[in-house]
C-alpha cells in the first residue's frame, strides 16, 4: 500500500533534520542556516551541495592513501616482511662445542669439561606487558636479584633474538624446577653448555689461566661465525694463548618456535666440533711436587718455581704462589669473590714466575764469572783475597771513604773463580766487576757487564708462550741517566753502582723464568732455548695441527772452556758450598744460591733464591726457586729444589 502523500504549502519552508517549532514553518534565514535542510519539490536534486562535495573528496583521498600503503606493504614489501616473520619463527639455536682437553707431557688430564646450566633471555620474546610480575616469580624461583636482571634487560635491544646471559651456573635442581614451570616465563630459557673443569686448580692456575663469558669487545675482534653472544673465551694463560685451537666450532639446531619463543620442533641439526686437545711440556707430577713443597707448612707463601729442559727449552713446571681457583671464573665468578681476589694483599692473580721482577742477587755471579774469563779480566788461577770489605775513597775528597761489605764481614780468604762461585764471594765479584784502586785487576766495567747480561737475554723477553711476561731490567749508566734525567745527582753513575750490579743488586731486576733461562745456558754449554709450555695440539682425527719446535735464544757468547770452569764452580757449590744439601741426591747436581736485598729501609729483608741443574755431566733439568722475603737462599729455597730433584731422579731420570 502506497503511503499517503502529505500536502504542503509550496510557499512554506520545512527542515528535514528536526521538527519545526510546534509544527510552525521555519523562517527563511533559519532554514538556510541548516546544512541539511531542503525545499521539497523546489530544490535541484541533481545538484551536489558544496559541503558534501568537500567531505566526499577527503574520504576518497584517505581511502586512496590507505590502499596505496597496503599495496606497498603487502605487494612490494610483502616478501621482506614474510622473511622477517619467518626469521622470528624459524631460528638457529647454538650447540656449544666443548673446549679442547689439556693434558701434560705424559697424557695426564689437567683440564676437562663439565656441564653448566645458564639462564638466558631472548629480548624479542619477552612479554610487552607483565614482565615485572614474571621477573618477581622468576626471582623467587631461582634466587635472582630482580634489580640486577631488570638493569640487564633495560640495556638490551628488545628487537634482538640473540640470547642474553642472565645467570650462570644454575644448580641442577633449579634448572629442573625451571623446566617444569617454563611456560610461566616467556622469553626465558635454560641452556646446558660445557664449561671448564680445572683439576688441581691452584697448582696450575697461572699456567692455564681461565675462561670467561665473551664480551662485546671480544666479539668485535673475533670471528663472529665461531662465537655466540653467550659463548666462552680464554681470558688469560694458555686458555687465551691458544684460544684458536681450544675453542672448537659450535654447532646449531634449526628450530621452530611459537610466539612466546618456546620450542615447537627441531627442523635440523649441525653437530658441534670439539676443540683440539693440547699436550703440554709440563710434567703434572713434578708441578705438584714443587707446589706442595712450597706450600708445606706455609700456606701464605709468595713464591715461584720454574723447571726447564736445558736441551730444548721445554717448560717442565711453572708454579706461582699463591695460586687461585680458576673454576670460579669458569662457572661465572661472583662480584664478591672477584673483589676478594683483587684486594688480597698476597696478589693471587699475579704470575710471579714470568711477571714478578726481583733483584736476582748472587744468581748472576756465574754469568759475571763467565764474562770475566771471556774478556781476560781473570783466569782460572787468579786469586783475589776476600777480607770481608772493600774500602773505596771518594773520588772528589780522598778523606772520605766508602765501605762495601761482603756477606761475610770476617772474610772468606783467598778466592779463585771456582771458589768465588761456590762461596758466593761478594768481594771477588766487586773486584771483577768494577775493579779496585789498589788492585791490578781493572774490572769489566758497567758497560761490559751490561753487554754480557743482555747476551744472556736479561732485560729482554724470553718469548715464552704465555701472556704477561716482563723483561726485567739491566741497569747501566745510560739507563740511569735516562731514568733520573731530571735529577743531576741521581743520574750519575758511581763505582758503587757497578759493584751492585756485579752481584745482582742495585737496580737489576729479573724474573724467575729469566734466572732459569741463564742457568740453562750455562748448563747446556752456552746454548739456550726459548722456553715453551705447549708441546703439540691434536685435532679430533688425531692429526697434529700445531707443534712447537726448539728455538735457539742464546748461543756462542762464551767459549766452552770458560763455561766448563763456571760449571765446576757451580758443582763446587753443591759439594762444599751453600748448596751442600744437594750433595746426597742420587744424581750429581750443580747450582747457585742467591740472597737479594729488596727493602732499602731494612737490609735484613731478603728474597731467597736457588737455581740448579742435574745431572752435572748431562744436564736434563734446571730448577729455579724464589721465595719472596724468604731470607737466606740456602735456608728457604735449597730444600725445595732438593725435594724436586730427588723426586725427578727417582721417577724421571733417563740414564
Amino acid at each position: 500500500m502506497r503511503p499517503k502523500r502529505i500536502k504542503r504549502n509550496p510557499f512554506d519552508v520545512y527542515t528535514s533534520s528536526a521538527p519545526s517549532r510546534k509544527g510552525k514553518p521555519l523562517d527563511w534565514d533559519e532554514s538556510a542556516a541548516d546544512s541539511q535542510s531542503f525545499v521539497e519539490e523546489t530544490c535541484d536534486t541533481e545538484r551536489i551541495k558544496p559541503g558534501l562535495g568537500w567531505l566526499a573528496a577527503v574520504t576518497i583521498l584517505a581511502f586512496a592513501v590507505l590502499f596505496g600503503r597496503l599495496f606497498y606493504l603487502q605487494v612490494i614489501q610483502g616478501q621482506h616482511f614474510r622473511l622477517v616473520a619467518e626469521g622470528n619463527r624459524i631460528r638457529r639455536q647454538t650447540i656449544f662445542a666443548p673446549r679442547g682437553l689439556v693434558l701434560d707431557r705424559n697424557g695426564k688430564t689437567i683440564v676437562q669439561n663439565t656441564a653448566s646450566y645458564n639462564l638466558v633471555a631472548v629480548p624479542f620474546d619477552l612479554p610487552k606487558e607483565g614482565l615485572q610480575t614474571e621477573l618477581e616469580k622468576l626471582g623467587a624461583l631461582l634466587g635472582l636479584d630482580i634489580n640486577e636482571v631488570s638493569e640487564k634487560l633495560s640495556k638490551a635491544d628488545r628487537r634482538s633474538i640473540e640470547p642474553l646471559m642472565i645467570k650462570q651456573d644454575i644448580p641442577v635442581d633449579q634448572s629442573i624446577l625451571f623446566e617444569t614451570r617454563a611456560s610461566e616465563f616467556i622469553g626465558f630459557s635454560v641452556q646446558k653448555i660445557p664449561v671448564r673443569d680445572y683439576l688441581d686448580a691452584p697448582v696450575f692456575s697461572h699456567v692455564l689461566g681461565y675462561t670467561g663469558l665473551v664480551s662485546p669487545e671480544d666479539l668485535e675482534r673475533l670471528d663472529k661465525d665461531r662465537y655466540d653472544s653467550v659463548d666462552f673465551i680464554g681470558k688469560t694463560g694458555l686458555e687465551a694463548q691458544y684460544e684458536q685451537y681450544l675453542h672448537g666450532t659450535n654447532g646449531e639446531d634449526l628450530v621452530e618456535v611459537d610466539a612466546t619463543g618456546k620450542l615447537v620442533k627441531v627442523l635440523g641439526e649441525n653437530s658441534p666440533k670439539p676443540g683440539d686437545a693440547a699436550y703440554l711440556n709440563i710434567d703434572k707430577d713434578l708441578q705438584k711436587i714443587l707446589y706442595d713443597s712450597l706450600t708445606e707448612g706455609a700456606p701464605n707463601t709468595r713464591a715461584a718455581a720454574v723447571a726447564l729442559n736445558p736441551k730444548n727449552g721445554e717448560v717442565l713446571a711453572l708454579v706461582s704462589l699463591p695460586g687461585y681457583d680458576n673454576n670460579l671464573f669458569a662457572h661465572g665468578i661472583k662480584n664478591e669473590d672477584y673483589k676478594k681476589l683483587l684486594n688480597d694483599p698476597l696478589l693471587p692473580l699475579f704470575n710471579r714466575a714470568i711477571s714478578g721482577t726481583y733483584p736476582p742477587g748472587s744468581t748472576v755471579k756465574p754469568m759475571v764469572a763467565a764474562a770475566a774469563l771471556q774478556e781476560g779480566t781473570v783466569n782460572e788461577k787468579t786469586v783475589i783475597n776476600d777480607n770481608g770489605v772493600l774500602v773505596i775513597p771518594n773520588q772528589y775528597n780522598p778523606q772520605i771513604y766508602y765501605n762495601f761489605y761482603g756477606w761475610n764481614r770476617r772474610g772468606l780468604g783467598p778466592m779463585t773463580v771456582r771458589d768465588a762461585i761456590a762461596q758466593s764471594s761478594d768481594i771477588y765479584f766487586y773486584t771483577v766487576g768494577g775493579g779496585h784502586p789498589n788492585s791490578p785487576i781493572q774490572g769489566l766495567g758497567a758497560e761490559k757487564l751490561a753487554e754480557y747480561y743482555r747476551k744472556f737475554n736479561l732485560g729482554q723477553l724470553t718469548g715464552i708462550d704465555l701472556p704477561g711476561e716482563k723483561p726485567g731490567r739491566v741497569a747501566d749508566p745510560e739507563w740511569k741517566q735516562e731514568y733520573f734525567k731530571n735529577d743531576p745527582i741521581m743520574s750519575k753513575w758511581y763505582l758503587g753502582d757497578t759493584y751492585h750490579i756485579s752481584i745482582g743488586q742495585g737496580d737489576m731486576l729479573a724474573t724467575p723464568l729469566q734466572v732459569a733461562e741463564w742457568t740453562a745456558v750455562i748448563a747446556n754449554n752456552g746454548t739456550g732455548y726459548k722456553p715453551q709450555l705447549m708441546k703439540k695440539i691434536v685435532n679430533d682425527k688425531g692429526d697434529t695441527v700445531f707443534e712447537n719446535k726448539p728455538q735457539v735464544l742464546v748461543s756462542n757468547i762464551i767459549d766452552k772452556k770458560y763455561l766448563k770452569i763456571v760449571q765446576e764452580g757451580m758443582r763446587q757449590t753443591v759439594t762444599s758450598g751453600s748448596g751442600a744439601q744437594l750433595a746426597t741426591l742420587p744424581v750429581e747436581a750443580a747450582g747457585k744460591t742467591g740472597t737479594s736485598q729488596f727493602d732499602g729501609s731494612d737490609p735484613t729483608r731478603t728474597h731467597a733464591w736457588f737455581t740448579a741443574y742435574a745431572p752435572f755431566n748431562d744436564p736434563q733439568i734446571v730448577i729455579t726457586v724464589l721465595v719472596e722475603a724468604g731470607g737466606e737462599g740456602h735456608i728457604a729455597s735449597v730444600p725445595i729444589v732438593k725435594k724436586a730433584l730427588k723426586w725427578w731422579a727417582e721417577n724421571r731420570y733417563l740414564h
